[in-house]
């Protein structure tokens, strides 16, 4: 699978660049610099199944991967990024 079809799988949203996730609300975690393609694949795997954990652990409200043609970027929003006004 691809960097793409590996977000999709686990509903992460996908970003071209940091400041696309950034300018989402979304804050920036590990980033992985693969040699070629194949490794792209597996750095973005490894990425985004420890941003699922996140999600199911409450930390994370939702998740998603910068995918770079020379990197690959984890990202997530946190719970705490929701608005609470009260009333």
């Amino acid at each position: 699978m691809t960097p793409k079809e590996i977000a999709a799988h686990y509903d992460a949203k996908v970003f071209d660049s940091l400041d696309a996730a950034k300018s989402a609300g979304f804050e920036l975690g590990e980033t992985a610099q693969p040699r070629n393609v194949w490794n792209k694949a597996s750095a973005a795997s490894a990425i985004v199944l420890q941003l699922v954990q996140k999600k199911k652990s409450g930390e994370a409200e939702e998740i998603g991967l910068v995918i770079e043609p020379w990197r690959v970027t984890g990202c997530y929003k946190t719970t705490d990024n929701t608005n609470h006004n009260n009333g």
